[in-house]
């Protein structure tokens, strides 16, 4: 499935944007797509759709004239520019549904009614209360505050709840009716959640539909162990934003009848220079504000404290610091309002107070300091409640069922393609030797993108070379056109293209798509009688060392044809695609190769190759000088070990190049034709690991169909292999044979390694790069390119007659 998640912070600003990061990373970790629409900040991760982000807007410190303050002012309240930015990204990620975290004032709501008229399902994920208050929080002069109940936001105004100016006040209330008025949540919201059953039922206290709003409270990763015991005089912890609505001040009052307990206030906010003049107006050198952290600091914090604390005299919609400190086996002092008696066992798991009762805040505190051993135990009983009651596994599935009830996942396959209105498209390919025969990445591309246009509807037609593909009028529903060339490693191509362009110009289809440099030289021929040309481009062809100066020179200049040439210029990686932005000025369309995920297959043909499951290493794909089989053999020499080394693949008219290597070849050494098939699913599911030496890619089917298959990866670094593998696999230093050498002895002798990195691998090629998703992408691309709004409509990319996305082969 494909998740697209709203947040105007895309870096870990609180305790949201934390979880839904948690969230993304989970919902990826199951195989899920997922992407971001947010505010650009350089503080985020870089994404894919970045260039669609919102500028940042720093409402703090706005433009000065009141031109540009009012221009601001309409944006927060509906932003036409966030809405145009989103548009974009639904059209390039094509979502299943959205989950919309905090999106106020920076993305505006308008981005609601675009995901409504983009038909994508929308689920509203309450991190506060703003649907109910204008200043998120429902607190009015330090208290609780339920005064806009019903829409009666104009008490904005007359309670002094919101501390800036009275002009943003107005716009805060403006805001509020405006969307009330519109209907923007009653109309564009599938499905509310919130992380409490008490911020359930103010929404419907509030006039909101019960059968809309669901309850999922937060989930909270545990530490593989519980912290150890307190030291006896370990301090108590407060963690959170400092504001006047979380009660800190209280605390802070409390801890002057406690001189003998240290406290540690870590966080930053908009109170803290008030809050620090009344730990010393009250002299509590007892004291000690830590300012902001984060990640392993805080966890640290936590871990050695007593206890924490959670004063906080606002609603608050669940108090995920709780469940924070739970985990480490600490047990909360919190106030008792809100959500926090679903969290908080009184006598169990810690200890409840009257909200803004200072005495009785500070009895709690000193009840539990005095008592060290309840504090033990409550600290087991609150680590055992986060795990049995807010596990990953659960909040994960629990939210799958809420997408699908959304959007049904995964999608019911159908018997039938959908027919596509009016007539299908009639798509050429040229570039490639043809189908049938395994050869290299562009004829896979064939079969693989071929077929299934096909199921789509579409007309496809394949240019082959006579002698590489059998005499059969279809293949898999592709007519095939077979013409002659000169079997010649510098003719070859040049004249079969040619041949083929010559007779596509006057035949009847509507695309015909180049793949590779060379043939793109040919690519504007078509557009001379009124057809649409695309090229692919799989690598920069030019660099390949099999090439003479002239070839190169010629290569060179189908670079630059397919950058000027053809209508549409479509790159196999991101690499490829800054290469051409910044060398040509171009704006390509990004759409990669794929693969299928391949479950072990029992060994059979391995065993004939002498082979044994789990204790080879393989390489597939040409023998040429750039693939660096060399140094692969070089490195191997370099090992004493019993795992033989497989290269299978075949010369690329680099006869003399695989002869040098043939020289190696002994009982440890193994060369094999090309494979595929069911021997190749057999080959690459057995192996221990998958090695990718080359000096020079584009975006390598090898290496995909090697993660496809559950293995272990080690590439050479270049940028177009850390692309696919980041995070999944290795990678040595490239051209060096030591450090490969060295890679591959560490890797031999940690298995369980090797099984974690090709499971990630899998989970990637399952997430970004299954052919299914390659070709409807494909087949969109020719729909724009030819402006026929008609299939469009009657065939979104969002309902691309896919495959289960969990195809397996094998």
């Amino acid at each position: 499935m494909r998740i697209l998640y709203c947040n105007k912070y895309n870096f870990p600003f609180s305790g949201t944007e934390v979880y839904m990061f948690e969230l993304m990373d989970l919902m990826r970790a199951q195989g899920h797509e997922v992407a971001l629409f947010s505010m650009a900040d350089p503080r985020g991760q870089p994404t894919p759709y970045d260039q669609h982000f919102v500028p940042h807007i720093d409402f703090k410190s706005p433009p000065q004239g009141w031109m540009a303050r009012a221009k601001l002012a309409a944006h927060a309240i509906y932003s036409t520019d966030a809405r145009q930015r989103l548009r974009k990204v639904i059209a390039a990620f094509r979502p299943d549904v959205a989950h919309v975290r905090n999106i106020y004032h920076h993305l505006s709501p308008s981005i609601l009614w675009e995901l409504k008229a983009q038909g994508v399902p929308v689920l509203y994920h309450l991190n506060d209360f703003k649907l109910l208050c204008p200043t998120y929080n429902m607190v009015a002069k330090g208290r609780a505050c339920e005064r806009c109940r019903g829409g009666h936001f104009r008490h904005v105004l007359t309670e002094g709840c919101y501390a800036g100016p009275p002009g943003s006040a107005l716009l805060l209330m403006a805001e509020a009716y405006f969307h009330r008025w519109l209907g923007t949540y009653r109309k564009c919201i599938d499905q509310f959640l919130t992380p409490s059953r008490f911020a359930r039922e103010k929404l419907i206290q509030n006039g909101f539909s019960a059968e809309k709003i669901a309850v999922l409270p937060h989930f909270q990763k545990l530490p593989a162990q519980a912290a150890p015991n307190a030291a006896p005089n370990a301090p108590i912890l407060y963690f959170g934003r400092l504001s006047p609505e979380k009660g800190v001040a209280d605390l802070l009052w409390a801890m002057k009848h406690l001189p003998q307990v240290q406290l540690q206030i870590a966080g930053d906010g908009p109170q803290r220079p008030e809050l620090e003049s009344l730990a010393h107006e009250l002299h509590l050198t007892n004291v000690k504000f830590v300012g902001h952290v984060g990640g392993k600091v805080l966890d640290y914090m936590i871990a050695s404290s007593r206890f924490t604390i959670l004063p906080s005299r606002a609603y608050e919609t669940l108090g995920k610091t709780i469940l924070e400190s739970y985990a480490w086996g600490r047990p909360v002092v919190a106030s008792d309002l809100g959500s926090r008696r679903e969290l908080v066992d009184q006598g169990e798991t810690g200890l409840l107070y009257p909200a803004g009762n200072v005495e009785q805040l500070g009895r709690a505190i000193s009840f539990l300091v005095e008592r060290p051993e309840l504090v033990i135990q409550m600290g087991v009983t609150a680590r055992r409640f986060v795990q049995t009651q807010h596990t990953p596994e659960a909040h994960y599935h629990a939210m799958m069922r809420l997408y699908t009830q959304m959007r049904p996942w995964p999608p019911a396959r159908k018997a039938v393609a959908p027919s596509i209105t009016p007539a299908p498209l009639r798509i050429a390919f040229i570039g490639g030797r043809g189908t049938v025969s395994k050869y290299s990445g562009i004829e896979t591309y064939y079969e693989e993108v071929g077929k299934r246009l096909v199921e789509m509807g579409h007309d496809v037609t394949v240019y082959c070379r006579s002698y590489f593909t059998p005499a059969l009028p279809k293949y898999h529903g592709m007519r095939l056109v077979r013409l002659p060339t000169f079997r010649s490693k510098h003719l070859e191509t040049f004249v079969h293209t040619w041949l083929s362009t010559v007779h596509v110009m006057f035949g009847g289809c509507n695309i015909v798509h180049y793949h590779a440099q060379g043939p793109a030289l040919f690519s504007f021929f078509p557009r001379l009688v009124g057809k649409k040309t695309i090229v692919t481009v799989q690598g920069q062809d030019w660099q390949r060392k099999k090439w003479g100066r002239f070839a190169s020179f010629t290569l060179r200049l189908g670079e630059l044809a397919s950058a000027r040439l053809p209508n549409r210029t479509m790159v196999v990686s991101r690499t490829l695609q800054r290469h051409y932005q910044t060398t040509y000025g171009v704006e390509t369309t990004y759409i990669p190769n794929g693969s299928v995920l391949r479950t072990r297959v029992a060994p059979s043909q391995v065993a004939e190759w002498r082979l044994e499951p789990d204790n080879y290493i393989l390489f597939l794909g040409r023998f040429s000088p750039e693939k660096n089989c060399h140094l692969l053999i070089e490195a191997y020499e370099k090992l004493d070990t019993s795992a033989k080394l497989v290269l299978a693949g075949g010369s690329s008219y680099t006869n003399a190049y695989v002869d040098e290597l043939r020289k190696h070849q002994s009982d440890q050494i193994l060369f094999l034709d090309w494979v595929h098939g069911p021997a190749l699913d057999e080959l690459l599911t057995n192996a221990a690991l998958f090695v990718l030496p080359s000096d020079l890619e584009g975006l390598s089917l090898a290496l995909l169909d090697a993660m496809g298959a559950a293995v272990c990866v080690l590439t050479s670094d270049i940028p177009e292999n850390r692309e696919v593998i980041d995070g999944t696999g290795f990678t040595f230093q490239p051209g060096d044979a030591t450090d490969l050498a060295r890679m591959l002895r560490f890797l031999l002798s940690d298995a369980q390694t090797r099984i974690v990195a090709g499971r990630n691998g899998q989970a990637r090629v399952r997430e970004r790069y299954l052919w299914p998703r390659i070709a409807a992408e494909i087949g969109h691309s020719y729909v724009e390119l030819t402006d026929r709004t008609g299939v469009l409509d009657a065939y979104p990319p969002a309902e691309a007659p896919e495959r289960a996305a969990t195809e397996q082969v094998g």
